[in-house]
């Protein structure tokens, strides 16, 4: 016997140096599959079976969170520093501004592109 029952991969040469086959395997043949089995078998390793589910948005998760606490800190400074020096507290509330809005738009973006990575993959598949 040149392969193995179970998988069909062929046996090296090497591994069968000293032994002799088990007169009970001699006669053993690999069955052939139905066409039918063989055209299910090709599609399990095409298409899959159960569809992902997913996964909450990490990014969007860390946006809702991270936002308002960032908004609620400079907010928070801006009234303590307004008392000391009222320019001051105006350019910690612009800078608050600025920050908050980076923020938004970092997370805004990263979300698009989860978007569009799992979209072009849903789209790739037959």
């Amino acid at each position: 016997m040149n392969h193995c029952v179970y998988c069909g991969e062929a046996i090296p040469p090497e591994l069968k140096q000293g032994f002799q086959e088990p007169e009970a395997l001699r006669w053993v043949d690999r069955p052939t599959l139905p066409a039918e089995a063989s055209r299910k078998l090709e599609m399990m390793k095409v298409v899959p079976l159960e569809t992902r589910k997913s996964a909450p948005n990490f990014v969007v998760v860390a946006g809702i969170v991270s936002i308002p606490i960032f908004a609620v800190i400079f907010y928070l400074t801006y009234t303590m520093l307004r008392q000391l020096s009222p320019t001051s507290g105006f350019l910690i509330l612009l800078a608050g501004v600025a920050v908050v809005g980076y923020l938004v738009s970092v997370f805004v973006k990263a979300s698009r592109n989860k978007v569009n990575r799992t979209g072009s993959a849903a789209a790739r598949r037959p």
